[in-house]
């Protein structure tokens, strides 16, 4: 059975980065959230970082201290080589989030990739118990996930879709929901991919 550090470093080092169904030129909706929500200095984690230039856009508006996390060694060193004119300002993990232990809490914790692909519910449970101990009070979970009109597999692995209701219900009470907007994301094959986006506060 093959690994997911396997998986996704062969996507990476197969495919061209910029033909993923998840491609951005720039991001949207993630970037615009983050900015409108904390302060330069705070703390953010991205989880699944891929090769996004979400960081890139974050570092650009004066955003310093940045946490990516990703399975992919092709994709984080990717990441490493194109930002080295930044260090000191990042961190990279190589690690799978299911068994992430930082020494450093955040105030916003982005996953735009990795939570749809938790198919196991003690998986998600894992993840979320991750998020309450290393996501600050008065922090922000921005999430992204497949909606029910997007996809139930990407990269040849199954995905969990999500509404409002169903993601509620999973993060419990100790998270409020804040903002929430639907994407209709255009795949680099000339196709549409429909994703749902949620802003949460932990309370």
């Amino acid at each position: 059975m093959t690994s997911k550090f396997t998986h996704w470093d062969e996507v990476y080092k197969t495919k061209d980065h910029e033909k993923v169904s998840w491609f951005q030129a720039r991001s949207t909706i993630s970037y615009d959230w983050i900015t409108e929500s904390i302060k330069q200095d705070d703390a953010i984690i991205d989880v699944g970082c891929g090769v996004s230039i979400l960081a890139d856009n974050l570092l650009k508006k004066g955003f310093d201290n940045l946490s990516l996390l990703e399975l992919s060694t092709t994709a984080l060193n990717t990441c490493k080589d194109r930002l080295k004119s930044y260090h000191g300002k990042l961190n990279f993990y190589n690690e799978n989030i299911l068994d992430f232990e930082p020494k450093t809490t955040f105030k916003l914790w982005h996953d735009r990739a990795v939570f749809h692909f938790l198919t196991d519910p003690n998986d998600q449970q894992t993840y979320i118990k991750k998020l309450e101990k290393y996501l600050e009070k008065d922090g922000f979970f921005l999430l992204a996930t497949f909606s029910p009109e997007g996809p139930k597999q990407c990269s040849e692995l199954d995905i969990v879709q999500y509404d409002v209701s169903k993601i509620t219900q999973l993060l419990g009470d100790q998270f409020k929901l804040i903002n929430y907007t639907s994407e209709a994301h255009p795949h680099p094959n000339g196709m549409t991919q429909h994703f749902n986006y949620f802003l949460f506060k932990k309370v």
